[in-house]
């Protein structure tokens, strides 16, 4: 059991690390963008805030969703509404769930983990981010560029293959990656 727990706590360390890595990076591009041309510096630093103040609504929504998704969903709800054991309703939840969605797609990526952890399958999680290819606001738009008849095919070969990448990914096994932060001990490591 220590050895177990000897790997796992480096495997952690390894991670852990990537941060400084790519922070390392950054500050590196930096410096040889300074070297060269030192005035595109404060223009760079100006547009990385800019986007970083536009982005922290979001971030906010995001955090709400966890909070609300902690207090309130218990791995059980989310066992029964998505889960393995959720059938056919699991697969439209996630679907039409997934087409409702709105923002950034990246926004998203915190709030599925965080439902994968309490018992969402992986195979739903893909059906909702491939089904947000259908974009309810841009239908009318896409009509008028397009025709009627294109933008029913499209949107309804969208649906058809989330629900086919989504049932690949649950066949295949493919999980999602476990969340290496979570400090809290499992049972066998008690």
């Amino acid at each position: 059991m220590k050895k177990a727990d000897g790997k796992q706590g480096k495997k952690k360390q390894q991670k852990s690390r990537g941060g400084y890595y790519f922070l390392g990076v950054v500050l590196a591009v930096y410096l040889v963008i300074f070297l060269f041309k030192p005035d595109e510096i404060p223009q760079s630093l100006m547009k990385s805030g800019l986007l970083c103040i536009r982005l922290l609504p979001a971030f906010g929504v995001v955090i709400l969703f966890m909070g609300i998704v902690n207090y309130l969903v218990t791995p059980q709800a989310v066992s029964r509404y998505v889960g393995r054991g959720s059938g056919l309703k699991g697969w439209l939840l996630a679907l039409a769930t997934g087409i409702l969605s709105h923002g950034p797609i990246y926004i998203w990526f915190p709030f599925l983990k965080e439902l994968c952890d309490k018992g969402m399958t992986s195979g739903r999680a893909a059906v909702f981010l491939y089904s947000r290819a259908v974009k309810i606001p841009l239908l009318p738009v896409m009509v008028y560029y397009f025709g009627l008849m294109f933008t029913i095919v499209l949107q309804c070969w969208l649906i058809v293959a989330s629900l086919v990448q989504g049932t690949l990914i649950e066949k295949l096994g493919i999980p999602i990656q476990d969340d290496s932060r979570n400090t809290r001990a499992t049972p066998l490591q008690k």
